[in-house]
């Protein structure tokens, strides 16, 4: 075991810069002293090769080779690390053994998918207490690691998401500029917005040699969340039910579900599940980060468990593997598009119905500062339906004693003032918008 981690430390030791172009990411991560910096999200979103330009950072900087420990677990060879009689503090020997005089330096250890290793809290404890360090970990699993940290480390950690590439960081990406400063920064931010529409965030899905290949690479990907972080790690007894729950959920993204009617559409599909089964399944998958879930706004905890959520995929292309693209789907695309956007800087985010019924697709922030916020791909010209978009926000806004409110589309721009109110509707294009997200 001890030589099979030495030529592991050895070998990446080697390799600590990333030989291909980094795009930096958005969402600044800053190591606070004395806390592990933990980085989590779904899985190929980044979260390794952040790792590798902060390693490649420190070496710029000075920093030897000898002083960054980086290990990936979920590296086979280190499969005895996950059984439940391992010891992880072979980790450490086997470093300080190849490296004794670290002891008295400061050592950056750098543990990529760490929730593969047995007790690996009491590693990263014991780390912090013992020795002169910084510790960088990613994971997959928000639960697992959240409640490991709460368990084991207490207050010696600070936790980061990572989610894909914003339109801002994809515009990065692609070389393009990021902000409007003239007719041509507009013209080809406008014409990356496009792009961004049909291939989503994923940074690996911007390098496929071919656009053929996108579905199958989504659906690996997916593949890999249920089974890696969801059917091996809890050792759940129903496979074909749970990806068939998982296809249902991604062709429900930017809708209402609720359990029973998932639980009568797998039925009648022979694939019987238990509502408590659905609910937990439907936790572990936002725990992974692949959906998320958001519940209608009120003050009744009774009234936000009796009424339906709204689910979204953490990519709005990942969709494409799942369901046939269409025009009519834009609006449902659109709006997941937003939705991630608000959720990379809140987890305050629900929808609203009116007392007349009508829904508002998102109603954002604490009672101090909400923003209620409309969807459409594109504004319908004809004056009668128009005022219907219209009037649920105006409603809304009366309710809640708002005095603006916004809905994105895909290229419009307009103000509406209510007459009779004096309230404001900003009509903003999703271009725009997402530069500032």
């Amino acid at each position: 075991m001890n030589d099979i981690l030495r030529l592991i430390i050895a070998q990446q030791q080697q390799r600590l810069k990333s030989s291909f172009p980094i795009v930096s990411r958005d969402t600044e991560i800053l190591p606070v002293p004395r806390k592990a910096t933990i980085i989590i999200g779904i899985r190929r979103s980044g979260k390794s090769t952040w790792q590798h330009e902060k390693m490649g950072s420190l070496l710029d900087e000075g920093v030897a080779h000898e002083n960054i420990c980086y290990i990936d677990f979920s590296d086979d060879r280190l499969e005895f690390l996950r059984l439940v009689d391992s010891d992880p503090a072979v980790i450490t020997d086997t470093y300080y053994g190849m490296y004794p005089q670290k002891h008295d330096q400061k050592v950056y250890f750098f543990f990529d998918e760490l929730q593969y290793v047995n007790r690996w809290a009491q590693l990263v404890n014991r780390l912090q207490v013992t020795e002169s360090c910084e510790i960088y970990i990613t994971g997959s699993s928000a639960k697992l690691l959240s409640k490991e940290i709460a368990t084991e480390l207490g207050g010696r950690s600070f936790t980061w998401e990572m989610f894909p590439f914003s339109f801002r960081e994809f515009l990065r990406a692609n070389g393009k500029p990021q902000a409007i400063t003239d007719i041509a920064s507009r013209d080809a931010i406008i014409s990356a917005f496009g792009a961004y529409v049909e291939l989503g965030g994923m940074p690996e899905r911007l390098v496929l040699p071919k656009d053929a290949m996108a579905p199958i690479y989504f659906q690996n990907l997916v593949n890999d969340v249920i089974t890696r972080d969801m059917l091996l790690r809890y050792n759940m007894q129903h496979p074909v039910q749970l990806k068939r729950l998982v296809h249902i959920l991604m062709n429900s993204y930017s809708r209402l579900i609720t359990v029973n009617k998932l639980k009568q559409r797998l039925a009648g599909e022979r694939n019987k599940l238990s509502p408590e089964l659905i609910s937990d399944y439907i936790d572990k998958l936002i725990d992974c980060y692949l959906i998320c879930t958001i519940p209608i706004r009120s003050y009744n905890m009774a009234v936000q468990a009796v009424n339906p959520k709204k689910v979204y995929c953490v990519d709005h292309a990942l969709v494409q593997a799942f369901s046939r693209a269409t025009s009519e789907n834009n609006g449902f695309v659109l709006e997941n598009m937003v939705f991630i956007a608000l959720r990379r800087s809140t987890e305050h985010i629900y929808y609203y119905k009116t007392a007349l019924g009508d829904e508002i697709d998102f109603a954002v922030g604490p009672d101090t500062d909400i923003k209620l916020i409309q969807v459409c791909w594109e504004m319908s010209r004809e004056s009668r339906t128009r005022e219907r978009e219209l009037k649920p926000l105006i409603d809304g806004m009366e309710e809640l004693g708002l005095q603006e409110s916004w809905i994105i589309t895909a290229y419009e721009e307009e103000e509406f003032e209510d007459e009779k109110t004096g309230r404001t509707i900003h009509l903003v294009p999703a271009y725009s918008w997402l530069l500032h997200r």
